[in-house]
């Protein structure tokens, strides 16, 4: 049987030494996060494009014309794509339409980014208007709006997960497996920003649905430890790593089962979804880990500062 409790502080410094390289580098090296449409404002147009024309195509050519874009297949049979462009590109663009129409044409520099896109695209892929689904600039407020919602979500859900575990167990655990999902939040923001994942709607969902992922697990552990407190007559701690011991087999099983269904997108799933299936993979493997060397080793301390306090 593995003492998984002897080894809580250093489970705990481990961690606490990721998110400090983790935010090290997003911070130190990239000067903070990816910038991404839904959250910073940008350009979006969705676009119906020749069958000749694909992905590859595309990219190509947004590559070469210094634009940073992000491509979503909307209708493989239509060949439509939503083109996804941040504010950061919006000057270049510019640049782009002035130096095909004459810099001292006056509609030119009158025209808006997404018209100067639109001119573009239209020109150099032969389109029509008709071609044309949708064209729109996104503003910053939007962006700050998502950002205020999904700060909301995620607290709201750490306060509801809190007032069930106060119930359904005592304090120290419900303090235990919050800190816990706070650790699996950070780390998982500093895994985002160490690899530059453009924040998105569906990275929120990843992380709504890592925290759901996460507690389940910390509840099994946590109900194995209450069911044999009643039962044991060893200490606190050694309940606590016989309970670990015991639910590991399954808490293994279950990370396996929900990893493959992850990786599985990773393998043939639509590239829109990468970034997503990066970060659950991510979560599932952290989830596990938290929930046997950090929720769990956290209740022992608190249980153990308690005791002390109440002696003194």
């Amino acid at each position: 049987m593995f003492d998984f409790i002897k080894y809580k502080y250093i489970s705990i410094t481990f961690s606490t030494i990721l998110i400090i390289i983790g935010f090290g580098v997003t911070f130190g090296k990239y000067g903070g996060f990816a910038t991404s449409l839904d959250f910073d404002g940008g350009l979006r147009a969705v676009v119906e494009f020749p069958a000749t024309v694909e992905r590859k195509n595309l990219e190509e050519y947004f590559s070469s014309k210094n634009l940073e874009a992000v491509l979503v297949l909307m209708d493989k049979d239509k060949n439509d794509y939503q083109i996804d462009i941040g504010l950061g590109s919006v000057d270049r663009i510019k640049e782009l339409y002035l130096e095909r129409k004459g810099k001292d044409n006056v509609e030119a520099k009158q025209a808006s980014a997404i018209d100067a896109l639109i001119g573009i695209l239209q020109e150099d892929f032969k389109l029509d208007k008709k071609a044309i689904l949708s064209a729109n600039q996104v503003g910053s407020v939007v962006g700050a709006e998502l950002t205020s919602t999904g700060i909301s979500l995620l607290g709201l859900t750490l306060f509801f997960i809190m007032i069930y575990l106060s119930f359904r167990f005592q304090f120290k655990f419900a303090l235990g497996a919050i800190l816990a999902l706070i650790h699996d939040l950070v780390i998982t923001i500093a895994f985002i920003g160490f690899f530059q994942i453009k924040p998105s709607v569906p990275i929120i969902a990843a992380l709504l649905t890592l925290l759901g992922y996460s507690i389940n697990d910390t509840i099994v552990v946590f109900d194995r430890i209450r069911e044999n407190a009643g039962n044991l007559r060893d200490t606190f701690s050694q309940v606590i790593n016989i309970s670990i011991n015991q639910t590991l087999t399954r808490t293994f099983n279950t990370s396996v089962a929900t990893l493959i269904s992850v990786v599985a997108i990773i393998i043939g799933g639509a590239v829109e979804l990468y970034d997503f299936a990066y970060v659950l993979t991510f979560g599932i493997i952290l989830g596990t880990f938290s929930s046997v060397f950090i929720a769990a080793p956290l209740v022992d301390i608190y249980d153990g500062l308690s005791k002390r306090f109440k002696r003194s």
